[in-house]
């Protein structure tokens, strides 16, 4: 190497050592960032607010003490065992901070804020319902065609109170009918603060199942033979199946008759039979039996 690079190579790092032992060794003001952590809440509630989110002062020291401050990463820690629901006030005690003293730090300016504010909210669980996104208007006419649903339709999501009663429906990724031919999954969209959180990301794309419901029919009348007097003279039942089936069905739809034995008289109770379209099923009936009034002679 040529002996003149060296002995400028040498020059530099003295130079360096020299220029930094100064400022190790020299009294120097310094601006400082204290970041503000938590811990201790209570369990029902969780901190939404923090303000500052930072204790600002100046110290002065040497550099070296400085330096060695820094490296520490101290924070200025609060203990939330004693807030309640809402805003709580927290003075702020530059008299104890951490390091100041181990460090011989002499703190010069301190930030106007006396006080943390940190507001405080209620922890809560809601149901909210899924609300089901279209990559286009093709996949969403094949979806409704192709009767299909996703499941859960409801998800429980945990977060601060004044955060989720804002959260009106949970809204999934897009459904793109080529790519969900072969993925019969679906993803939600993420929380956007990160305090809310839901039970379920994922959904799965399934056949609808039909709907089923219930429906009354009263005062059906009951056929008989002629001349043949029954009471009462009409029966109410109560059905259930699919919805496209049970909201179609009518009076007319219902055969209802006595079932007559071989031998009978007056006074004899007989029992009512309820005939039904396919697919309805019978729940209940009143009455299930009928007296005969009258008989022909």
């Amino acid at each position: 190497m040529n002996k003149r690079i060296l002995i400028l190579i040498l020059a530099l790092l003295l130079s360096a050592f020299i220029w930094f032992e100064i400022n190790l060794t020299k009294v120097q003001k310094v601006d400082i960032q204290l970041p503000i952590t938590i811990s201790n809440a209570p369990s029902a509630l969780v901190p939404i607010t923090i303000e500052p989110e930072t204790i600002d002062f100046t110290v002065e020291g040497r550099g070296q003490d400085i330096m060695g401050y820094n490296l520490k990463k101290f924070a200025y820690h609060i203990d939330l065992k004693d807030v309640h629901y809402g805003r709580n006030y927290l003075p702020i005690d530059f008299d104890n901070l951490d390091g100041i003293e181990e460090f011989n730090l002499n703190i010069l300016y301190k930030s106007p804020s006396k006080d943390v504010l940190i507001v405080m909210d209620n922890m809560n669980t809601m149901i909210i319902p899924v609300v089901l996104a279209f990559a286009d208007e093709e996949s969403e006419q094949y979806f409704k065609e192709n009767e299909l649903d996703v499941k859960p339709e409801e998800i429980q999501v945990t977060g601060p109170q004044s955060l989720i009663t804002q959260i009106e429906g949970i809204v999934t990724l897009p459904y793109n009918m080529i790519i969900h031919v072969d993925d019969p999954h679906l993803s939600v969209i993420q929380p956007q603060d990160p305090m809310v959180s839901y039970d379920t990301y994922s959904l799965d794309i399934t056949k609808m199942e039909p709907k089923i419901i219930q429906k009354t029919i009263s005062l059906i009348p009951i056929e008989t033979s002629d001349g043949i007097e029954i009471f009462p003279s009409s029966v109410s039942i109560k059905v259930s199946g699919e919805q496209e089936f049970v909201s179609l069905l009518e009076e007319k739809d219902i055969f209802v008759k006595v079932e007559l034995p071989d031998t009978f008289y007056v006074d004899d109770v007989i029992p009512v039979i309820v005939e039904l379209p396919a697919g309805i099923d019978l729940l209940g009936q009143t009455p299930t039996q009928v007296h005969i009034k009258s008989i022909p002679k």
